[in-house]
């Protein structure tokens, strides 16, 4: 959904229940590529878990969004590798 799944709604949404996988707004790749990374793909670690959900029709550029959207969410997570790898944050 776009424009309506932004960090507040998501953290609202994670204070309801911890039970449920909740989505980041649809973020095209030419944005993700071409726009404020930082800002497009921040979350907070309370909302974790949380999936991306990532539009566009060229598999190179969706490939690549996905590696800058991992990376990104390293640092930033507070998880630890093995949350990561146990599918904490989904791309």
């Amino acid at each position: 959904m776009m424009e309506w799944t932004d960090r507040h709604c998501r953290f609202f949404h994670r204070l309801l229940t911890r039970r449920a996988l909740i989505y980041t707004e649809m973020i095209t790749t030419g944005a993700v590529l071409h726009g404020d990374r930082t800002r497009l793909l921040a979350h907070d670690p309370a909302e974790h878990p949380v999936g991306l959900q990532l539009g566009g029709s060229d598999p190179r550029q969706l490939a690549e969004c996905a590696r800058i959207a991992a990376d990104l969410a390293r640092p930033s997570s507070g998880a630890t590798s093995r949350s990561r790898s146990a599918g904490k944050w989904n791309c």
